[in-house]
């Protein structure tokens, strides 16, 4: 008994050494058809090392026209549910929910020049469809309802949804206005717009929370901001050295920011880091957007 309780300690030792490792530093990063995860630490120089892939061309419980067309664009990627499920949205048409485990499709949707997507509560989604003779909105739908739309509200070139959960809003970017709305969950589930502010610059881009809740990070031509949820206001993001035309930024607890910035076009090649300064190279890949992987 006395050998079996020394083995039960041991092993318990064992456990609690393991819990209490340092996590995995990861990322998602989008572009063409595809999503990865990405461990930061196990790359070798600038050469990154992929952990986790899902390729929509691939993804065989997509309709014929989603798995072929509608997602050859990615440009959204974002962990959700401890991290055991990825939201992905694409502009060639298309918003989607993937089980990380077994790479099953869970949720697809029509959005037409999808440029974010967010999860809310009760199982609704937010969409920002961005320029499109059927574009320039949010769209809401129900995670139980695959491609019917409940309801929608007109933004022009919608590029970024946020779901704040202390504030229990929905932060929409524009071209021209960061907005807040409301979910109306009286009937059929919608939002209400309460609040507009015009932002610095022009054409809004990226909209991301910081970890702390209190400030929302947004991009556009210019350059890249800072939002403060409590006064309303728009500073520079402090530290980060940013440039225009930035396609996303964000900061992990650390304080090392990942972002991107086009090479060509509106795709790069890279995906760079700052404090401390790296890169990491993606040379088959027209990448849009990274994010840290922190569910």
């Amino acid at each position: 008994m006395k050998k079996i309780s020394v083995l039960l300690s041991l092993m318990a030792i064992s456990f609690a050494s393991v819990a209490q490792s340092p996590k995995e530093k990861l990322l998602l990063v989008c572009g063409d058809s595809k999503v990865l995860l990405v461990d930061y630490q196990n790359g070798k120089d600038t050469i990154p090392a992929v952990v986790w892939t899902w390729d929509a061309h691939e993804a065989m419980d997509l309709p014929a026209e989603f798995r072929t067309r509608k997602f050859n664009t990615m440009d959204d990627c974002k962990a959700i549910q401890n991290g055991e499920q990825i939201l992905v949205s694409s502009s060639s048409g298309a918003i989607a929910i993937i089980n990380r485990k077994d790479k099953k499709v869970l949720f697809h949707a029509s959005v037409p020049n999808a440029h974010s997507i967010e999860l809310l509560p009760n199982d609704l989604i937010a969409a920002a469809a961005s320029t499109n003779p059927t574009g320039n909105r949010i769209m809401l739908f129900d995670r139980k309802q695959p491609d019917k739309p409940l309801f929608s509200d007109s933004l022009y070139s919608a590029h970024g949804v946020v779901w704040d959960q202390k504030r229990q809003s929905l932060y929409a970017l524009g071209m021209t206005a960061l907005r807040e709305y409301k979910l109306v969950r009286t009937g059929s589930p919608s939002l209400k717009l309460v609040q507009e502010w015009k932002i610095p610059g022009n054409s809004g881009h990226d909209l991301q929370p910081t970890l702390d809740g209190n400030f929302l990070y947004l991009t556009e031509t210019g350059g890249a901001w800072q939002f403060d949820l409590k006064k309303h206001t728009f500073t520079k993001i402090p530290g980060f050295t940013d440039a225009p035309h930035t396609k996303s930024v964000g900061r992990d607890r650390s304080g090392q920011f990942i972002y991107t910035v086009p090479e060509e076009s509106w795709w790069t090649f890279h995906v760079r880091f700052q404090h401390p300064t790296h890169a990491l190279s993606f040379p088959n890949m027209k990448v849009y957007k990274a994010r840290w992987f922190q569910p």
